[in-house]
């Protein structure tokens, strides 16, 4: 049996006022962030190379931070033949050859074992969110963004101290002190990061640990920032909410499909976007009106979310489309999503 596909796209959580105006309106639009390398196209063919070595590539060509949980093993050797997808459609496939999942960050995007991947996406809300209490005086040195490059064998807790102390020792309090309490003794392989904010530098590493970091504004300094290391989040499901109740026709352009091929999916992104991603997992070539379908209220980027397990591609793809009343068939291909009542 083929391993499922598995992929996080970052969950976009939504207030009780804005879920009503999703439901009373097929119009309103959102806007879904992702790191802008995700949409760089790959052509390049990888044979029997290490998983790690392939990551290390595919930062190469395409000028991103895809980060390899330590709980997954960098040695396993991958195959893998790109002719020019989007990078997220590649991660996919990375991610169904290896039985992991995808977890979109702000700027980076993690490759960690199935169940994981919600609880990086919750930490990294948090974070921002966390950042934005804080006074402007204070956010505006911590977003300032530097390189980071380290050599075999470094400790995390001493790269850790190291970041720390680009801040002024006066401001800062740590909890808790002993940073070995939380972070075990290990030797990190050699390692670069582009320019990131030194809140997200601090969590690239000590993530791989299951922690990250709050930052709080200290009461008894008004000056000063707490940085408390904190376990990560618990994984949460993706709320889910139907924004049109049309159920879909029956397809009859639908050619028998293999009764071995199942999919798992947990996602919530534009229906545009994600049409083109499983698409092209699939093999298949997307063909959506999307003039007509706007003409009929229904906004191509509204916001599918979605979870499902050990699926037929008939029953991913009937998912995907429910959610807005669409139906699709498959012609020789090519994926149609028809417009018409």
């Amino acid at each position: 049996m083929a391993q499922p596909v598995t992929g996080t796209i970052r969950s976009i959580r939504l207030g009780f006022v804005l879920v009503m105006s999703l439901i009373v309106s097929d119009t309103h639009s959102l806007a879904w962030s992702r790191p802008a390398f995700l949409s760089r196209t790959i052509d390049a063919t990888f044979q029997q190379i290490p998983l790690a070595r392939l990551i290390s590539q595919l930062n190469t060509i395409s000028d991103g931070v895809i980060v390899l949980d330590r709980q997954i093993d960098p040695t396993q050797y991958v195959t893998l033949a790109c002719q020019g997808e989007d990078l997220m459609a590649v991660l996919f496939t990375l991610a169904d050859e290896t039985g992991t999942e995808l977890a979109i960050l702000e700027s980076s995007v993690w490759i960690v074992p199935i169940g994981k991947a919600g609880s990086l996406e919750t930490a990294d809300d948090e974070r921002k969110a966390a950042l934005q209490k804080l006074p402007a005086h204070t956010r505006q040195p911590l977003s300032a963004k530097q390189a980071l490059q380290w050599q075999a064998g470094q400790n995390p807790t001493v790269l850790i101290e190291k970041l720390l102390a680009r801040i002024k020792a006066d401001s800062l309090a740590i909890t808790p002190d002993d940073l070995s309490t939380v972070i075990p003794h290990d030797h990190l392989p050699a390692g670069s990061i582009p320019p990131l904010s030194l809140p997200e530098q601090l969590d690239l590493v000590v993530m791989q640990y299951n922690h990250h970091l709050l930052w709080k504004q200290n009461h008894q300094e008004s000056s000063a920032v707490l940085v408390q290391f904190v376990p990560l989040p618990s994984p949460t499901e993706p709320k889910k909410h139907t924004t049109r109740q049309k159920q879909p026709r029956a397809n009859s352009s639908r050619p028998a499909e293999s009764d071995r091929d199942r999919y798992t999916l947990r996602v919530a992104a534009p229906f545009d976007e994600l049409l083109r991603a499983v698409s092209q997992r699939l093999k298949l070539e997307p063909s959506i009106d999307i003039q007509s379908l706007k003409a009929r209220g229904i906004n191509p980027q509204e916001i599918i979310r979605l979870e499902i397990k050990d699926a037929s591609r008939d029953e991913l793809l009937d998912a995907i489309v429910k959610p807005l009343g669409l139906t699709w068939s498959n012609e020789k291909g090519r994926l149609f999503i028809p417009a018409s009542d």
